[in-house]
């Protein structure tokens, strides 16, 4: 009896194997990590194995953590969409000439292989699509589009499949020859196209923007920045001006009216910088029957020109660090895209719009240099500056992904060229955003732990302008950015207090963290003798004299992910 047992379990678990068989591969459009930015074709196998129903990724080269999120989220989809669960495993294999493989970008292409495994449906070879996926089947947005349709027409493809276009994405699709590029919302609007050749609609521009969340006021203490965003919001205007369509002029009304009502309410960051997005766009569009691409690298090189940056001073190194910091943006993506080929009209518009990101960075920091230089102030030596930039890269280390940060990059150069104070920044935003993605893998992150990060008041010009930015991001529902942010905010905080307090003599026993007592020192009472306060609420703020890597660890140490050796 046992042996006949044995025979039919045998039996099962060989059924259950042939089942778990099949597999599937596809093209996806991918943005390279050189220093072209072009975009590729990553060729992507899927295939089930006898498992347990788990979705795994085995990938040469390596991934990073959000491509195994996207994969789990596009098996959830297909198998919502086909009505088919599997007990199988799903491997998602990668084999690229690339050094690194990551971003959410091939969700929908994940969910369309699960479904045709799922489902024994065969897909079409002469389509490609990009668009991160969610567990309901909603094909969200990705970045590069435009470099992504040119990849697949190289590759042969006929058809292109993208989420929902912004208004800079669908002006330069449009344009694009040799290629119908249709837009697509969900998983199944995508599914009729690829196994059943139905066109998805063609979808009008939209020209409707989401109305403020609700905001309370923020007391701002940066009434200089308030200048600098609407120094941007006039410079939005002027474009506006050139544009002809008026359903556009009427978009970019309603647009810098939410960002004069940011402005009155203290979210300066916030309202800068989506009319620093909303002019690079206007600029482009005014232009876009004609781009001039000679014309605007020489309007980049004048405005570099004319920069002169004046010494750095512990008043003014703030202003200094975030234009130091866009200006080196501004000269890479000069160099990036002023030597690009632009023989059609559309690489001439795309260009362009790329160049106006240069000119947008380089008027940025000529005028937050205007400022520093207007504040003045006692000398700030570099080797203070460098201290705190060395600090970063010691944390960064503990990071592996992080190399492939734009900000980090750009912070390695700037610290070569011995630009400490922007390196600075761009270390500690690209470690911030770092932080960020590994507690969101490793943990949930609450409304609440945002709120305690953004506890207290702010000193720093980037520690209040960027306080008040991630209260907006959290109104907006967008929980990693303001977590980000948030950390980036009390993070430039500690950096000021590590500068004011540099010539500071104290003694730290231990790291911050529970049942710390780092943040505790003393201080000389009048009339002599000593007392302990605990930071920052001693009588002088120089006595907080914590050294600046003991006060930012605990930002960074928590849940470190891919510690290297």
């Amino acid at each position: 009896m046992k042996r006949f047992l044995l025979i039919a379990l045998l039996l099962v678990s060989f059924a259950s194997a042939a089942e778990c068989s099949g597999s599937v591969e596809m093209g996806l459009p991918a943005i390279s990590e050189g220093e072209e930015k072009a975009g590729e074709i990553v060729v992507v196998q899927m295939k089930l194995v006898p498992g347990e129903g788990k979705a795994y990724i085995g990938a040469t080269p390596p991934t990073d953590s959000s491509l195994q999120e996207s994969l789990e989220a596009a098996v959830t989809a297909a198998e919502g969409l086909s009505g088919e669960e599997t007990e199988c495993d799903i491997l998602l294999s990668i084999r690229d000439d690339s050094e690194y493989v990551q971003g959410p970008s091939g969700g929908a292409a994940f969910a369309l292989m699960g479904y045709s495994l799922l489902t024994g449906q065969a897909l079409r070879e002469d389509a490609a699509i990009t668009g991160r996926i969610d567990e309901g089947g909603a094909v969200l947005p990705v970045g590069g589009l435009y470099e992504k349709a040119l990849s697949a027409r190289a590759a042969g493809k006929s058809h292109f499949l993208t989420p929902l276009q912004g208004i800079d994405e669908k002006l330069m699709m449009e344009n694009i020859e040799g290629i119908a590029v249709y837009e697509v919302e969900d998983l199944e609007e995508a599914a009729d196209f690829f196994f059943w050749g139905i066109i998805p609609e063609e979808k009008p521009m939209n020209l409707t923007l989401d109305p403020l969340p609700p905001l309370a006021e923020y007391n701002a203490s940066t009434p200089e920045f308030r200048q600098v965003a609407e120094g941007i919001i006039k410079r939005q205007a002027e474009a506006v001006k050139s544009i002809e369509d008026q359903g556009l002029k009427e978009y970019f009304g309603e647009r810098m009216l939410q960002q004069g009502e940011l402005v009155e309410k203290g979210y300066y960051y916030s309202a800068a910088n989506d009319a620093f997005l909303a002019y690079i766009l206007a600029d482009s569009i005014s232009g876009i029957d004609d781009p001039d691409v000679e014309g605007k690298k020489q309007e980049i090189q004048g405005c570099l020109e004319s920069i002169d940056p004046p010494p750095t001073t512990y008043e003014n190194y703030e202003w200094v660090m975030g234009a130091e910091a866009r200006l080196e943006r501004a000269e890479n993506q000069l160099e990036l895209y002023g030597e690009a080929e632009s023989g059609t009209q559309e690489e001439k518009y795309y260009i362009v719009y790329q160049l106006d990101y240069a000119l947008a960075w380089c008027d940025a920091a000529k005028e937050m240099y205007y400022f520093a230089e207007k504040e003045g102030g006692s000398p700030l030596e570099d080797e203070v500056l460098k201290e705190h930039a060395d600090m970063l890269i010691n944390i960064s280390s503990n990071y592996s992904e992080i190399g492939h940060s734009e900000n980090y990059q750009n912070g390695m150069e700037m610290y070569e060229d011995g630009e400490y104070a922007g390196a600075a920044y761009e270390l500690m935003y690209a470690l911030a955003f770092e932080k960020m993605t590994a507690d969101f893998l490793y943990g949930n992150v609450s409304s609440e732990q945002i709120a305690e990060l953004n506890r207290g008041k702010r000193e720093s010009l980037w520690g209040d302008v960027f306080k008040a930015h991630s209260y907006y991001l959290l109104e907006t529902e967008d929980m990693q950015g303001a977590y980000a942010v948030a950390i980036f905010s009390g993070g430039m905080e500690e950096m000021r207090s590590g500068i004011m307090q540099s010539n500071y003599s104290g003694q730290i026993d231990e790291l911050p963290g529970e049942g710390s007592q780092a943040n505790k020192t003393t201080f000389e009472e009048e009339g002599g003798g000593e007392a302990e306060c605990v930071c920052p609420e001693c009588p002088e703020q120089e006595v907080c004299a914590a050294a600046f890597v003991l006060l930012i660890l605990p930002l960074f140490i928590k849940n470190l992910p891919n510690k290297k050796e």
